[in-house]
């Protein structure tokens, strides 16, 4: 049952009182029900209604969206913090902490007040963006420092489970999001108040930091699923193809051989820390966007040097055909011959 003292009292220490308020609540070890009761859901639900109210009452340039745009925000807000809770408790357990859902929720939630409250005051004209910005970066230094607490994550594993957990959140966001069509629907109803100007695809539309990367990362998926490729009759691959292939591959290794030697100077540099200073914070954000550009490295090559990504994975798989059944069929024993050729370039480029 809701206690709005109990909420009230929470949001209050979250916000002015923070360290102490995490330490009592974890002394108290509630399931997730209860902290969903009497902080999470409330928290939301309030956030999102007072973000519509001062947009209508200040008459700003951001808007409140109709209610069924509203309610599928509020849904889908309740399923993207589940499913982060899920992914940086589970990640938790890999990494030697503890996969404790009940304290997962209560560490994100009390580590989201302050993002929460900025989204609530976001839409206030002028300061409200200032406001949201600030509140939201306090947000991920709460949940960066309050995480070892709750689910015991090792001082050795912090920056690597905070990044990693991070950028599998964003992803699969983006990916909810878009199968669910909100940005459609909310599209839509900008539309229908007369806010939405310019073009979506432009550049000048595409978020900055953790975000941006994702965006950038999903618009070169799309443009590489778009490839089509029709392979040669005989199946047999070109001296050409092949050097490309090895081009693309060295590159793409070279990117997250220096990606992991950054990330690991960096968790060296963090364990010497007690606590997280604003600019070690950004520097992890920066890292989860990192990630995901080192993870999606060879298709980035491929696209952004206006290359078929079809046609890369094609002769990635007659390559690996020619490597481990040259006696497939003739073609795999003629791109056997090219293979050995360049074997020395190959095989440490190969994912098999």
């Amino acid at each position: 049952m809701f206690d709005f003292n109990r909420f009230k009292e929470l949001v209050t220490g979250g916000l002015l009182r923070a360290e102490p308020t995490w330490a009592a609540y974890h002394a108290e070890n509630r399931p997730w029900q209860f902290t969903a009761a009497n902080l999470t859901v409330p928290l939301i639900v309030a956030a999102m209604l007072v973000a519509g109210l001062l947009a209508m009452l200040t008459g700003g340039s951001v808007r409140f969206p109709s209610f069924g745009v509203w309610l599928l925000m509020l849904i889908l807000s309740f399923v993207q913090f589940a499913i982060a809770v899920g992914i940086f408790t589970y990640m938790a357990g890999t990494m030697g902490g503890t996969r404790d859902y009940n304290r997962g929720v209560a560490a994100m939630s009390l580590a989201a007040i302050p993002g929460q409250v900025g989204s609530a005051l976001g839409t206030l004209p002028w300061i409200g963006w200032i406001v949201a910005l600030g509140l939201a970066i306090l947000s991920l230094i709460y949940l960066y420092r309050i995480l070892p607490l709750y689910l015991d994550i090792p001082d050795s594993k912090r920056v690597v489970h905070f990044v990693v957990s991070l950028l599998l959140t964003a992803v699969a966001s983006i990916i909810l999001s878009s199968t669910l069509g909100v940005g459609a629907y909310m599209a839509t109803d900008i539309e229908e108040v007369g806010i939405r100007d310019g073009d979506d695809d432009s550049e000048s539309t595409r978020g900055g930091g953790l975000i941006g990367e994702v965006q950038r990362n999903a618009a070169i998926y799309d443009a590489a699923m778009s490839d089509r490729y029709d392979p040669p009759a005989n199946g047999q691959l070109k001296k050409a193809q092949v050097k490309e292939y090895i081009r693309v591959m060295t590159h793409s290794k070279a990117m997250q051989d220096e990606y992991a030697a950054k990330m690991e100077a960096l968790s060296e540099e963090m364990e010497n820390k007690k606590e997280a200073s604003f600019s070690d914070l950004m520097k992890i954000y920066r890292g989860a966007g990192g990630a995901l550009t080192a993870t999606n490295a060879s298709m980035q090559i491929v696209k952004t040097a206006g290359g078929n990504w079809a046609e890369h994975v094609w002769v990635e798989e007659q390559l690996r055909l020619a490597k481990l059944q040259p006696d497939a069929n003739k073609a795999a024993a003629k791109n056997r011959k090219l293979y050995d050729e360049f074997s020395e370039a190959l095989d440490p480029l190969m994912p098999f």
